[in-house]
């Protein structure tokens, strides 16, 4: 836990912030796919943390980063915190993304609030020069990340429900044209977006390697409260002690 000042707290796209922080030692152990818990007051009212997913990680110059809607809980806090103000951030937390060390090839699937990890694991995993292609869908155009937000290596496309950026659809319709590119698939949205996607990989891709992560409430962010508990194949997952990693076949639906 510590008190991480605020580098920089602006704008990322419409109805969502972008938050640096100062974090040394979490930038040195957070890998994509871990999350950390904020204190969003200066009391202890509201008296849990937020719980949000590593957007960006930079070892050097020790820096983490976050995104976070405006309108959501707490946020009001975290939008009023200026360069020089400290944020109270516990983490990293759970058991995050891991990529093979024989996969080449890597395509990135994901939903709204699912693109922020996804934005980390392919900012990292281009420093390693693999190939990576980022699918990513939203209700409209405002829910699709702009593309400065990604490394310039990385191959975005985009869907929308609407129509108004990328395919007019779906973004699980766009996967069937990556199966025989990728070496691994890397997932994350809610459970909606996760029963769309096992049916559109049914029969094409095992759903055993495709890595998602769990989205459930989370409490306390150590596996004390068990809220963020689910039933998988596999048993119970305590979302943020196992997880939030875990496998799309693992997933009840």
């Amino acid at each position: 836990m510590v008190n991480a000042p605020v580098v920089s707290n602006q704008a990322a796209y419409p109805g969502v912030n972008l938050m640096w922080l100062d974090a040394p030692e979490m930038a040195l152990t957070a890998q994509p796919g871990q999350f950390v818990m904020l204190r969003c007051s200066d009391t202890l009212d509201p008296l849990l943390r937020r719980a949000l997913s590593i957007h960006r990680i930079h070892p050097e110059p020790g820096r983490i980063a976050v995104l976070y809607s405006l309108g959501g809980p707490g946020t009001g806090f975290l939008q009023r915190r200026v360069p020089g103000d400290t944020v109270d951030v516990l983490g990293p937390l759970g058991q995050g993304y891991t990529v093979r060390a024989q996969s080449r090839n890597l395509l990135l699937v994901g939903v709204s609030w699912g693109l922020a990890p996804l934005i980390a694991l392919a900012e990292q995993q281009v420093l390693h020069d693999r190939p990576v292609t980022l699918l990513a869908g939203g209700a409209t155009a405002a829910q699709v990340p702009p593309s400065e937000l990604l490394p310039p290596q990385v191959e975005l496309l985009a869907a929308t429900a609407d129509g108004s950026l990328g395919h007019h659809g779906e973004v699980t319709d766009l996967v069937k044209d990556y199966w025989t590119w990728a070496d691994d698939v890397f997932a994350c949205g809610p459970m909606s977006f996760y029963r769309q996607l096992s049916h559109a990989v049914e029969g094409a891709w095992p759903r055993k390697r495709i890595q998602i992560l769990a989205e459930t409430p989370m409490a306390c962010g150590v596996g004390a409260c068990f809220a963020c508990t689910l039933e998988t194949r596999r048993g119970l997952l305590i979302a943020c002690r196992e997880g939030p990693k875990a496998y799309l076949d693992d997933l009840l639906f």
